[in-house]
């Protein structure tokens, strides 16, 4: 389901489990059925996001607009898990979202330093595998790079060009 806003919903059944576990079906690959367990990464989410200042949402948030943006080979449950592992130890987790410029500058160099050949993480809260889809390290380092143009610019109270290397890396939406 696609709303006006660019959210866009995918709508499954799903089967409650013993232990309230759901099962649904996956139609990849020939299709095959799924087990997962969101309460847990979200009561986890939800505990990280307040412990750095309502930060990890608003990262999660620009990150999907950086995916759609630059058609990266991402899952939003990747990049949940990536966020939620580099807020944790990021210098100003605890400062206002003022700093999204660090923020995204720090997050792209975070993402663009993991390992190749890792080929899933543990999502925060379950601890269950979430796959990669593809490479995105090359293009995190690409808008690493624009990110440091963008901070350099602002510094330099050239405003306009900050926002436009922004643009590059979000789309038109951000920021207003």
């Amino acid at each position: 389901i696609q709303f006006t806003d660019g959210i866009a919903f995918e709508v499954v059944p799903v089967f409650i489990n013993q232990g309230n576990r759901y099962t649904y079906p996956d139609s990849n690959d020939g299709g095959s059925w799924k087990v997962t367990d969101p309460r847990p990464e979200i009561k986890a989410i939800k505990d990280r996001n307040a412990y750095c200042n309502n930060n990890l949402v608003q990262l999660c948030r620009m990150m999907r607009a950086w995916k759609d943006q630059w058609s990266v080979p991402i899952g939003g449950l990747l990049i949940d898990t990536l966020a939620y592992q580099f807020v944790s130890g990021w210098h100003y987790k605890d400062k206002s979202f003022l700093y999204y410029d660090f923020m995204s500058r720090d997050f792209f160099g975070y993402m663009a330093n993991q390992d190749r050949e890792q080929n899933y993480w543990k999502a925060p809260g379950s601890g269950q595998h979430v796959y990669r889809k593809g490479l995105f390290e090359y293009k995190a380092k690409q808008c690493f790079n624009i990110s440091l143009e963008a901070i350099d610019y602002a510094s330099n109270n050239r405003d306009w060009s900050a926002k436009q290397n922004w643009r590059d890396i979000y789309g038109t939406t951000f920021p207003d």
